[in-house]
């Protein structure tokens, strides 16, 4: 099997999405940047002529870190796939890839770029829960729910509410109660309508 070549831009970009999550966006700077990835800073401009550029692309880099570890998590049948997709919420806050696209989204304010790169990642992400998430269900003993769209979403936004929890330094065991909790109600609901 052949082994992907990686480009100087790749490992800027990975370079950029890694230095963001582990130092924030206060300290990324172009020369830490370049340091990481084993380059020039001159290299570092000539891909990427300013820093909004860089954090687009790191963005670009983040966005499908994040939907391959979901996509990953929710391949196993059943309740190893709700196990996976916790375990894949803990990794990105160890990893940092958490904080730094809680900073993204919070600094895209006025960034159409950025605005756009957290959108689409975000809807890629919703298109996949929503093909998922059906089938899960059922493998859960629940109906699918109608809506599966809405089902999605909701999903998607309590992810995104146990991540923010998580990085506030609330206790993993409180945080994955309320990942369970939600989970039981959406179960539950998809159980009832079996009736």
């Amino acid at each position: 099997m052949a082994e992907a070549v990686v480009t100087t831009v790749d490992r800027i970009t990975r370079s950029a999405g890694e230095a963001l999550g582990e130092l924030g966006l206060a300290s990324l700077t172009i020369g830490v940047v370049a340091e990481r990835a084993g380059v020039s800073t001159a290299l570092v401009h000539y891909h990427f002529d300013t820093k909004a550029r860089l954090l687009v692309a790191a963005a670009r880099f983040l966005a499908g870190q994040r939907a391959d570890r979901r996509v990953a998590a929710l391949r196993p049948r059943g309740l190893p796939a709700l196990d996976a997709l916790w375990a894949s919420l803990e990794q990105s806050v160890g990893d940092g890839s958490a904080r730094a696209w809680v900073e993204l989204l919070l600094c895209s304010r006025g960034d159409a770029d950025l605005i756009t790169v957290l959108g689409e990642a975000r809807a890629a992400g919703l298109r996949e829960l929503q093909r998922r998430l059906p089938v899960l269900l059922r493998e859960l003993g629940a109906a699918p729910h109608e809506a599966a769209d809405e089902t999605s979403a909701a999903l998607d936004a309590e992810l995104d509410g146990l991540l923010i929890a998580l990085l506030a330094g609330q206790p993993a065991a409180v945080v994955r109660t309320a990942y369970d909790a939600f989970w039981l109600s959406l179960l539950a609901s998809g159980q009832s309508r079996r009736r």
